[in-house]
């Protein structure tokens, strides 16, 4: 679930130079030993129609700016990238699945509406501080005189705040799942009786910032017609930030997501950059041939 919807601002109709065959050509800059999470669903009554060659029939698409997610560090990176330059890399990568950007946004299938950032995490300005005092406070009880009624106070306080600050944490946690994903994952792994490497891995993840990108693609005939959003699949892609720029990782981000769009996959997917492919062909440029009026409000992604 994306936990917070803001207004559509605006919607491009878009017609992509030079999209047919491509694969992001050069290297992938992000690190090749990180991994890129992928979670894609798609509405249980949405069906890909294939021609009679067996090969999917394409559906068209128009843009639509979601939200931005900054963060709680200064990213150059993260500030460089202009909505433009974002949907120029998706939508090479989205015809892996035979989804085009259209001229005619009015007989477009599909509405997509991206939103990319940073996660935030849980900082505690005050751990090291608190943790000193649980410490002093622990060496002050094992110092007391024999008999001496100990004054627990201290200590009491300090593990308060660790359990309070403990509560944050999960909190982060948890939203970032929902934003990323993972929530299906981590509710499978939850059922186990003890902490498996698998959800220690994930919730490391989830408590660490992480850039991600994440497609959610509506009805638009339906949408225009009846004002109603429907969501058809909703695409999840995220890397670990620490080591890595926005600028450098999106290219990876959108490649690891180039056979998930319009998908379903049964669980939260891992994809290493070292293991992704890359060819050499030549990027056109996202020419925007209009705006679209907004159609109507939409409702947060389930």
């Amino acid at each position: 679930m994306i936990a917070v919807v803001f207004p559509l601002r605006r919607v491009l109709a878009a017609s992509l130079l030079s999209v047919v065959g491509f694969v992001w050509g050069g290297p992938l800059h992000a690190r090749r030993n990180d991994a890129v999470a992928i979670s894609a669903i798609t509405a249980g009554d949405y069906v890909r129609v294939l021609a009679d060659d067996g090969k999917l029939t394409p559906e068209t698409y128009v843009f639509a700016e979601g939200r931005f997610f900054g963060g709680a560090t200064v990213d150059g990176s993260l500030e460089r990238m202009t909505f433009a330059d974002i949907t120029r890399v998706l939508a090479v990568n989205l015809a892996a699945q035979e989804y085009y950007p259209t001229k005619d946004a009015a007989a477009a299938h599909l509405l997509i509406r991206v939103f990319w950032g940073t996660t935030t995490v849980h900082d505690d300005p005050l751990r090291e501080r608190n943790t000193d005092a649980i410490n002093a406070a622990m060496r002050e009880f094992q110092q007391l005189p024999e008999g001496a009624l100990p004054d627990l106070s201290g200590i009491q306080n300090a593990l308060d705040h660790r359990d309070s600050e403990q509560g944050g944490v999960e909190g982060a946690v948890a939203r970032n799942a929902a934003l990323l994903g993972y929530r299906r994952t981590l509710d499978r792994l939850n059922h186990r009786l003890t902490l498996s490497p698998e959800e220690l891995l994930l919730r490391t993840e989830l408590n660490e910032e992480r850039y991600f990108v994440v497609l959610v693609a509506y009805d638009y005939p339906l949408m225009r017609r009846e004002k109603k959003p429907k969501i058809l699949w909703i695409t999840r892609l995220s890397i670990r930030g620490p080591g890595n720029n926005f600028t450098e990782a999106l290219p990876a981000l959108a490649l690891a997501g180039a056979q998930a769009y319009g998908r379903s996959l049964g669980d939260l997917e891992r994809i290493k950059v070292r293991d992704l492919p890359a060819g050499e062909v030549t990027v056109g440029d996202l020419k925007v041939l209009g705006v679209v009026d907004k159609p109507g409000g939409l409702a947060p992604a389930k």
